[in-house]
């Protein structure tokens, strides 16, 4: 995942690390999505992440904006996010966080690319397959004609291609 800092990482870890002790995992990721797409707004961001504004006014503008939608903690973090400067890595905290979350909640998530939609006894027997070997799994799909028909399942690096597009190409590759 181009982009993720090493900063941001500790961020998420420190995060994690208090999800853990307090079991707030859901939360976490709850007042994160708030504050994400509170970020969304740009000149919020850009004030932000501006270091001619002082972090006393960054935490009140935070305070105004987000009001009682996070808890006390997801505060904190933003005064010292904002005590140093480092709104601009917040994007990457949130996606370091749920990559850490769900490797501790033993949540697999997988795409499915498939040449229609599926339908649902489809989608059905595909997680059933995939939450074998335990722990949720999370599916998301997406639709790609080229592919003729079958699907290409993702999960983290790891792909298994069982589209009709693949299989003329070997066969074509074994003809020629």
């Amino acid at each position: 995942m181009a982009g993720r800092t090493t900063a941001a990482k500790r961020y998420a870890q420190a995060i994690a690390a208090i999800a853990r002790t307090d079991n707030t995992w859901e939360q976490w990721r709850q007042d994160l999505a708030v504050v994400q797409e509170a970020l969304q707004n740009p000149d919020l961001r850009l004030t932000l992440e501006s270091p001619r504004i002082t972090a006393e006014r960054k935490k009140a503008l935070l305070d105004e904006t987000l009001g009682n939608r996070v808890a006390p903690a997801t505060k904190n973090l933003l005064t010292v996010i904002g005590r140093r400067g480092r709104f601009n890595l917040f994007a990457d905290v949130a996606v370091w966080f749920d990559d850490i979350a769900d490797r501790a909640l033993d949540v697999r998530r997988h795409t499915v690319t498939s040449a229609v939609p599926l339908t649902d006894q489809q989608r059905q027997r595909l997680l059933r397959q995939l939450s074998e070997d335990g722990g949720q799994v999370v599916l998301s799909e997406r639709v790609d004609p080229a592919l003729i028909g079958g699907f290409v399942v993702r999960h983290e690096d790891l792909i298994h291609d069982y589209s009709i597009r693949t299989r003329l190409e070997t066969l074509r590759e074994r003809l020629n």
